[in-house]
């Protein structure tokens, strides 16, 4: 498994064993005990890396590592001073347990963890979890937290939290592209969209959660929706509101604020989508027919015709093209090292 870049005030590369991570994980977010689980502690070889962005009103931590169970032990809370709340999303499966509540955690699930109280979170196979800690301070003056939310799974499939993990996403992969002003200023959209994972995870109806978001979020949202539907011929405005409970108007709006419509974004994700499988090794057996269908466009005609639109050049012209061809090379050479 890669591991991310060096994080400063870290260890180049992560951490070289468990005992380097555990301090890894008192310096990036609290004290934890750390217990590899598989004997990967044991001599051999090991991976983990705390990766920590400072975002101003929060920090985001990219936490990875071999088979562990991590602790907050009653001991550690002695004379504690760390007085946070911590999101931990699973980047993979995992286990959680807090007090009597004890939760299995998908991949894109979240749950809410108390600094003040022992909890444990834990992976059979490997840990990775990205963990945004607030003061608990900061989140009593906007919302009350009831004991019985902390340590409760809040499920991958809450439209909030599909909207937070793709903007802490983002963060992750260009965090060292951004000014440290620029971070404190992704940091109050993320500090928002965290309260309104919070507050939607008791929502259970659609105008409630819509009511949590603005419109950037929602177009994030709807952007989402689009990609994952793109196979059916009838999406469109209409398709989009009625999933979200809007207006056609509301979405055109949402839209329009982006600089686009739902017309033309529908368009041209479906073209960038065909030109990907067009240029991929994988799908070099698959008809041009067959890719119209995957993106939503049944008639082989119009499919030409649309693509010759947006990238000047025919699907079948594009597939034996020297631009086709670098793309499959470069995916069947997978990312350069590093």
């Amino acid at each position: 498994m890669s591991l991310p870049p060096n994080t400063p005030g870290m260890p180049r590369g992560g951490a070289p064993d468990v005992d380097a991570w555990r301090g890894m994980l008192h310096a990036a977010l609290v004290e934890l005990d750390a217990i590899p689980i598989g004997g990967t502690g044991d001599g051999a070889d090991y991976t983990g890396w705390a990766r920590q962005f400072d975002l101003g009103f929060l920090t985001l931590t990219d936490v990875g590592s071999d088979p562990v169970r991590v602790v907050r032990a009653p001991r550690m809370l002695v004379g504690n001073q760390d007085d946070f709340y911590l999101l931990s999303i699973a980047q993979e499966s995992s286990s959680s347990f807090n007090g009597n509540v004890r939760s299995q955690l998908r991949r894109g699930d979240a749950v809410l963890l108390d600094s003040t109280a022992p909890f444990q979170l834990s992976a059979d196979e490997f840990a990775h979890h990205l963990v945004l800690t607030l003061p608990r301070a900061d989140v009593a003056r906007v919302m009350p937290v009831d004991r019985e939310r902390v340590g409760r799974r809040i499920a991958a499939e809450n439209p909030v939290l599909r909207v937070l993990r793709a903007a802490i996403a983002e963060i992750c992969v260009g965090g060292e592209r951004f000014d440290p002003d620029t971070l404190s200023e992704l940091g109050h959209t993320v500090r928002e969209l965290m309260f309104s994972v919070l507050r939607s995870d008791e929502l259970a109806d659609q105008a409630g959660v819509n009511g949590l978001l603005g419109h950037r979020a929602q177009l994030l949202r709807m952007r989402d929706f689009v990609r994952r539907h793109l196979a059916e011929p009838d999406l469109s405005a209409k398709t989009v509101a009625a999933a979200f409970g809007v207006s056609v108007r509301y979405v055109e709006i949402v839209f329009r604020e982006g600089g686009t419509s739902p017309a033309r974004h529908i368009r041209e994700t479906r073209m960038e989508e065909a030109r990907r499988s067009l240029a991929s090794p994988r799908q070099r057996q698959r008809s041009i027919a067959a890719i119209a269908r995957s993106v939503g466009i049944e008639n082989p005609t119009v499919f030409t015709r649309m693509f010759r639109q947006f990238h000047d050049i025919t699907p079948s012209e594009y597939r034996h093209s020297p631009a086709g061809e670098s793309c499959r090379r470069s995916r069947a050479e997978g990312p350069p090292p590093g």
